[in-house]
């Protein structure tokens, strides 16, 4: 999210159109976005800020899946591209193509 933040900074219109968008997850050089430890914590305490989303690496997917707080739809991201992308559908309200995480 603190890359993410640095984009908005940099662009001349807002990433989350205003939307309370959460996430988390590590960022390597050329913009992959890899797993975290706690995740379940990390999604609780999302949705109890307020959070409607939450940008979830790929790796977490699974564990993310198993236990979401309702009200958070989990967005799976696999690089800053993806995080990119998702953010536009969800701007838009165009999000019935987002790319989720399953229990699978």
């Amino acid at each position: 999210m603190f890359s993410l933040g640095i984009v908005d900074k940099l662009t001349p219109s807002q990433l989350t159109g205003g939307k309370f968008i959460a996430g988390t997850g590590t960022i390597d050089d050329k913009g992959k976005v890899g797993p975290i430890g706690g995740i379940n914590m990390k999604l609780v305490g999302a949705r109890n800020a307020g959070a409607r989303y939450f940008l979830t690496p790929d790796e977490n997917c699974k564990a993310a899946a198993s236990d979401t707080p309702d009200g958070l739809t989990l967005v799976r991201v696999k690089n800053i591209d993806d995080a990119k992308k998702s953010l536009d559908s969800i701007r838009s309200g165009d999000t019935a193509a987002l790319p989720s995480c399953s229990t699978g």
